[in-house]
């Protein structure tokens, strides 16, 4: 036979499972700009290979790396929502897709320049929108390096979440 909890007793235990959600949340908080930076890239690439498609004769080697990378970001978005559940602070998915993005940025920013963009950004037609796409290249590029400093700070421990997750721990 079951016994019956009081009220003050449903309340604490309801405290102690509203404490350890809170904390749950505040973990995964600390990932929070990361995500939105990965998930703007996601959509970059989604809408370059989008853009590709209507040039698909030409543009074949464009849309396989568009997809590539779009499928890439995919699984680091699948591995950020795991944490969640994963306090370990490391991401390394992520850590190799950003730089893996940063490396593509790069060319795709060095092809913009030369005969290649055809190929890869087979879109871009005229001087004004070489330059937007170098803007929006060199973008993500301070994204992913913006990203990787807050993954450095995290695995480190040097996070301002860290800290008020430990000043909440200390005070409930």
């Amino acid at each position: 036979m079951k016994k019956k909890m009081s009220v003050k007793e449903q309340n604490i235990i309801n405290a102690k499972k509203a404490h350890k959600d809170s904390i749950k949340y505040l973990y995964f908080g600390r990932y929070l700009m990361v995500r939105y930076c990965t998930t703007a890239l996601l959509f970059a690439n989604l809408f370059w290979l989008i853009f590709c498609f209507p040039y698909h004769n030409n543009a074949l080697l464009g849309i396989i790396l568009a997809l590539i990378m779009t499928i890439y970001a995919a699984g680091v978005a699948i591995e950020q929502l795991s944490k969640m559940h994963n306090r370990k602070p490391d991401i390394p998915i992520t850590r190799v897709y950003l730089l893996v993005q940063i490396f593509v940025n790069f060319i795709l920013g060095i092809s913009v320049l030369t005969p290649l963009r055809k190929y890869l950004l087979p879109f871009i037609t005229d001087a004004s929108s070489t330059w937007v796409i170098e803007g929006i290249l060199l973008i993500g590029v301070l994204l992913c390096i913006i990203c990787e400093v807050r993954i450095n700070n995290i695995i480190d421990g040097k996070d301002k979440y860290l800290r008020v997750i430990n000043t909440f721990k200390k005070n409930n």
